[in-house]
This record gives C-alpha cells, sequence and structure tokens, in this order.
C-alpha cells in the first residue's frame, strides 16, 4: 500500500481569494480540520497552501472585528508539505513527523492534487502491520518445539 491507496480522494479544496469565513463554515459543515488551498494551472489543481484549524485560531488575534475580512490566502500556510501519491507510508510518516505536521495534501507525478493524507491516517496502517507482525511472531515462537 501507498500514499495514494491510503490518501482520502474527497478533499475540500479553496482559492487563495476566497472568503475565509467561507472556509470556516464549510469546514465547520464538514466536520474537517483543515482545506486545501489551489490554484489551477490550465487543467491542473495545484495545491498552494493548507488552511488548518489551528491556522484560524492564531489569525484571531489580527481580526478583532471578526474574521468575516480576512482571505484564505491571509492566514493560509504557503508551500505545505506535498506527498506524492507513489510514496510509501513509511516516506509518508517520516517526512509528516520531520515538518511537524498532521495532514499533508498528496499530489500525482505531474502536480496534481490528487488527496489528502493525516497521520492518523497512516498510523492505523502501521498499527495494522505491527499486530499482524506480532501474531506471525507469536505463531511462530508458540510453534517451535521447547
Amino acid at each position: 500500500m501507498n500514499i495514494g491507496e491510503l490518501c482520502t480522494r474527497d478533499v475540500y479544496i479553496v482559492s487563495p481569494s476566497e472568503d475565509l469565513s467561507q472556509a470556516v463554515h464549510e469546514m465547520r459543515k464538514r466536520n474537517i480540520g483543515c482545506v486545501i488551498v489551489v490554484e489551477r494551472r490550465g487543467e491542473s489543481v495545484v495545491p498552494v497552501g493548507i488552511v488548518t484549524d489551528r491556522d484560524i485560531v492564531r489569525a484571531l488575534p489580527d481580526y478583532p472585528d471578526g474574521i468575516t475580512r480576512a482571505r484564505v490566502a491571509d492566514v493560509m500556510t504557503r508551500e505545505p508539505l506535498t506527498l506524492a501519491e507513489d510514496s510509501s507510508i513509511v516516506e509518508g510518516m517520516g517526512r509528516l513527523c520531520s515538518r511537524r505536521v498532521r495532514r499533508a495534501p498528496v499530489t500525482s507525478a505531474n502536480g496534481d492534487l490528487v488527496g489528502i493524507v493525516s497521520t492518523d491516517d497512516c498510523l492505523g496502517i502501521v498499527a495494522e502491520q505491527l499486530d499482524s507482525l506480532a501474531r506471525l511472531v507469536e505463531r511462530q515462537t508458540s510453534s517451535q518445539p521447547r
């Protein structure tokens, strides 16, 4: 299994010029913790940023009258970590951990957005694999003569 097989393909996307309040509304409605900020380049949809719930909370002091006047570009994290869809889960986890982020857009070979993956997604698979390994070791050790 690789990152492309693991990632969530149904991703809510926004443009940098969109109202932040609209993005926040959609995040709440969809019960999601982030949106991917994209630019359309011809036929391609390329991730250029990410807005997380944490980005929004950190921006609140800059908007004492509320975020209704803010644009997505005002609070987004630019140049987010992206993971290639053909990356291994181990590689993806390593890159997420080294950048200290919990989510990353997943891209095709030509840079198009194909999905999003989180550390929780990866941890679930790693936990399953560790459980399988533990059961295999247990079977092997219990079947050996003493």
